[in-house]
């Protein structure tokens, strides 16, 4: 563990923790270290959601598949993140999206519903603490959820990717930046038809709009006319 503190430090669960107080709040959540090979499901569909997890090295994608296998990208959790919490705070008895991991990850599996179960004034200041981040952590989360939907309720193909690349910009602080996702995986992000968007992409460049090279995007001075 001790090679993934400062990973932990930097976490949002842990903010304002200090080593001693963080190592207790892992000892207190039945903290549970588990690898998981590229591929593998951390829960799937349908899954009982008991811990949540903070992800310690690799890469996890939260997504939903419907019955005909079409796939629709929530977000990724990348180190320091965690994941899960939603559906455990809520006492949803399954999960109705699943978590798949991009590459090998590692994960710290937590059993937060204890800062609810659990009394003693031992653990009270620890507690609030805890439970003081975990607000802050859903607070950011279905901001990010609103920000999702901003872009997919957008009308047309051109201006989901526009929404899109707009806040990878600002997020950025330049006008050029990378993202995470390929084609496939940005047309599931924003719910278009891949090759629809592939087309726009194509004449939103020739048009002066943006440029690229696979994941790398370029926000052009040219106006932008939806």
């Amino acid at each position: 563990m001790n090679e993934y503190i400062s990973i932990i430090e930097k976490s949002w669960l842990f903010k304002n923790l200090n080593n001693n107080e963080i190592e207790k709040a892992i000892s207190f959540l039945n903290g549970q270290t588990v690898f998981y090979k590229k591929g593998q499901y951390v829960f799937n569909y349908g899954d009982y959601i008991k811990k949540i997890g903070l992800v310690l090295s690799g890469w996890v994608r939260i997504q939903k598949e419907d019955y005909y296998g079409n796939r629709s990208i929530t977000t990724d959790i990348l180190k320091g993140d965690i994941f899960g919490e939603v559906y455990i705070f809520q006492n949803k008895t399954s999960a109705n999206i699943s978590a798949f991991c991009v590459e090998d990850t590692k994960i710290l599996l937590l059993d937060i519903l204890k800062l609810i179960k659990s009394e003693g004034e031992s653990t009270d200041i620890l507690r609030q603490k805890l439970n003081v981040n975990i607000i802050q952590i859903l607070a950011y989360k279905a901001y990010a959820l609103n920000k999702k939907i901003e872009h997919i309720t957008k009308r047309t193909t051109r201006e989901k990717l526009m929404s899109f690349f707009s806040e990878q910009a600002e997020n950025a602080g330049k006008s050029s930046f990378d993202i995470s996702f390929n084609r496939q995986e940005l047309a599931d992000f924003i719910c278009v038809d891949r090759s629809a968007m592939s087309n726009e992409l194509g004449k939103m460049k020739k048009e002066g709009i943006i440029d690229y090279n696979k994941n790398h995007f370029e926000l052009l001075k040219n106006k932008y006319d939806k």
